[in-house]
């Protein structure tokens, strides 16, 4: 973890200190060592004189840009700094803050050094001129157009460095799981943009460097060079070349940009669950293997999406989202959570009477109305018995108040059943009638079966005992039948409601069960 940190501090301080002014400092360098190779002579000799004059305002205007970027940096590395260093001490605020300068460092750095060389030659050159008002136009000019690409080097070198380094060693432990496209939209060079960048630095700079040592050897001038272009084939050459060489060079960058942004626009529109979304391919390399890749994920995102819509048919939709957020192993745990168990009376019978495809009819559109009071109250159906409903309330969902959800769903459920009922009789079916009981207790919530074959179910005394209280339902002529355990969690203000109808004796239970009825009004 220590080396960790040094590499990063390492790497802060050549990203916002040192590849900065190393780019500048070298450039510099190199340009005063390479500059009687391409300056004309009098104003090589104008920047000497300079040099005996010991002009304050030539010194001051030529570095001041530079201590002042340096400042600027300083300050905008600052966030950066305490979010790497000082984490633990870095609010939400500060830290999004951090996270967009990581990722905009590159090109803010380039662009301030880039900033300060041009602001530097601009003003040193203004300040010889105004010395030396008789110097020659074109040492001028060349002078301004010569340190004027070189400071276009700078910010190439710049940019390229402290991109690696901060790809390399700051956003991999900034951003590990990645993330970065949040800050990234908006303000990043292009494909486009960054290769006629490095085609000036690489290609056109030299060849200017070459024009310009042309002309210092051949004894001409700036002004000259429109005639040497129509004279002299070697500028022609140059002049072609240079053409060509930037119609490649952006020709392939377009020729990789174009299908990236639209992979880009492809994930995006994935990312909205749009799994039609196909990618065109144009080429068999690396961006067509990607663009396949797209495609073929776009693919199984689709087929899974048509699982998971299946799979939320079959079963509650939120108990599919239980499932696939959680591991699928044998067990479960003990839970409170209140059982609703409904079921038909004297169906039997009624399908005796009718084909398979009526009863079918029949079940389908009465499980509808009651699925849908069952839902509506957050309860969930763990299962279709025959023409039986089992649904559970505050379990896997944890809901505090479930035996009131419970009891409401049963009185929503009979009111279904009385307009369903309107519909059966108006087509000439038989109405159905129906019996629900409820009770609350502790019942074992998890998967059961097999390794290879489970099922997501509730069980225990609690939910025999709802079984048993619906089956009183037809014995009493009751429609709604709760336990004592679920009256002790219903509110104060449905207590009148409820009517004891007194105590049995369950089947299967030895100890006596007190039963209640609820009316509705």
């Amino acid at each position: 973890m220590r080396e960790n940190k040094k590499v990063q501090f390492f790497a802060f301080l050549s990203i916002y200190f040192i590849v900065p002014f190393s780019a500048c400092f070298f450039t510099l360098i190199f340009a005063n060592y390479t500059s009687t190779a391409f300056l004309p002579e009098k104003f090589l000799a104008l920047f000497e004189a300079t040099r005996t004059t010991n002009d304050f305002t030539l010194f001051a205007l030529t570095w001041a840009p530079f201590p002042i970027i340096t400042s600027i940096l300083l300050f905008y590395s600052m966030p950066v700094a305490n979010y790497i260093f000082k984490k633990e001490k870095c609010n939400i605020i500060s830290e999004e803050r951090a996270r967009y300068r990581i990722v905009h460092s590159p090109m803010i750095i380039s662009l301030f050094g880039f900033i300060g060389w041009e602001l530097s030659t601009f003003l040193s050159v203004l300040r010889i001129d105004t010395l030396y008002p008789d110097a020659p136009p074109q040492s001028i000019l060349t002078v301004t157009i010569l340190f004027a690409f070189w400071g276009l080097f700078a910010f190439a070198f710049s940019y390229s460095t402290t991109n690696f380094l901060n790809k390399t060693l700051i956003i991999p432990n900034v951003f590990p799981t990645g993330g970065l496209g949040k800050y990234a939209k908006g303000k990043q060079f292009s494909i486009v943009t960054k290769q006629i960048i490095f085609w000036t630095a690489s290609t056109l700079f030299p060849i200017i460097l070459l024009i310009f040592g042309l002309l210092q050897r051949t004894n001409q001038n700036l002004f000259q060079l429109h005639t040497l272009l129509h004279t002299d084939v070697l500028f022609e050459v140059i002049a072609i070349m240079l053409f060509f060489s930037f119609l490649f060079s952006v020709t392939f960058a377009i020729s990789l940009q174009h299908p990236l942004n639209q992979i880009e626009s492809a994930t995006e529109l994935i990312k909205e669950q749009k799994f039609d979304t196909r990618v065109t391919i144009f080429s068999s390399d690396e961006l067509g293997l990607l663009g396949d890749a797209v495609n073929e994920m776009a693919e199984g995102l689709a087929e899974r999406e048509r699982i998971k819509d299946t799979f939320g048919r079959i079963v509650d939709p939120r108990i599919r989202d239980y499932l696939l957020s959680n591991e699928h192993s044998l067990g479960g745990k003990v839970v409170e959570a209140t059982i609703l168990f409904s079921d038909l009376r004297d169906f039997t019978k009624l399908s005796e009477k009718r084909t398979p495809e009526e009863v079918l009819y029949i079940l389908n559109r009465y499980f509808q109305e009651m699925s849908n009071a069952i839902e509506v109250h957050g309860g969930f159906i763990n299962k279709f018995i025959g023409d039986a409903i089992l649904a559970v309330f505050g379990t896997p969902i944890p809901m505090t108040n479930h035996a009131d959800k419970a009891v409401q769903t049963a009185l929503e459920m009979q009111k279904n059943l009385d307009e369903l009922n309107k519909q059966f009789l108006a087509e000439g079916l038989t109405e159905l009638k129906m019996g629900i009981g409820i009770h609350t207790g502790s019942l074992l919530v998890g998967n059961i079966g097999s390794t290879n074959r489970m099922e997501f179910t509730v069980i225990g005394d609690t939910v025999n005992t709802a079984s048993r209280v619906e089956g009183l339902c037809k014995g009493l002529q009751k429609n709604l039948l709760i336990t004592e355990n679920t009256a002790k969690y219903l509110l104060k203000s449905q207590n009148f409601r409820l009517q004891l109808e007194g105590e049995f004796e369950l089947k299967g239970r030895e100890s006596k069960e007190k039963i209640f009825s609820y009316a509705a009004t």
